[in-house]
């Protein structure tokens, strides 16, 4: 069975067994679109919940010996995604749409629709911020990823 977005993935890990905050000033998201077209490689991680702040964590979902799992970004609004799993290093990947208005990124796979702050993009990194709100309790998850 295919997995979903990995960001909601992410997001649900996150929610189920960490707690943290994190505040980052956004830098020139309506410049950055050119610099966010690439394949970016999930680095660190830190979530916030109730203003508790964990410390920034490695994303440790790569499967050893597997190239990493990733988010891709393309000209034209197309977006990727890609998880390797098991030990051939099997990749699921998942395809739709992004768009960027400001500093806000909406990303659509089928009928999902994901939406993320960006917090800052340079050559070398991207940071995103992606809040949800369940049952009254909102989680922030705090994604940093390298470049490809």
């Amino acid at each position: 069975m295919k997995k979903s977005l990995i960001l909601s993935v992410f997001i649900l890990v996150s929610v189920l067994n960490f707690t943290s905050c994190s505040s980052e000033d956004v830098s020139s998201p309506t410049a950055a679109t050119d610099e966010l077209v690439g394949k970016w490689n999930f680095s660190k991680f830190s979530t916030s919940f109730n203003g508790v702040t964990t410390p920034e964590l490695d994303y440790d979902d790569n499967e050893p010996g597997c190239p990493k799992d990733y988010l891709e970004f393309k000209t034209g609004g197309v977006f990727n995604n890609g998880e390797y799993s098991g030990s051939t290093c099997v990749l699921d990947s998942e395809s739709g749409t992004w768009t960027q208005s400001g500093s806000t990124i909406t990303i659509t796979e089928g009928t999902d629709v994901f939406t993320a702050q960006l917090v800052s993009v340079t050559s070398s990194e991207l940071k995103l911020k992606v809040t949800e709100t369940d049952n009254g309790i909102t989680i922030t998850v705090n994604l940093t990823f390298t470049k490809a």
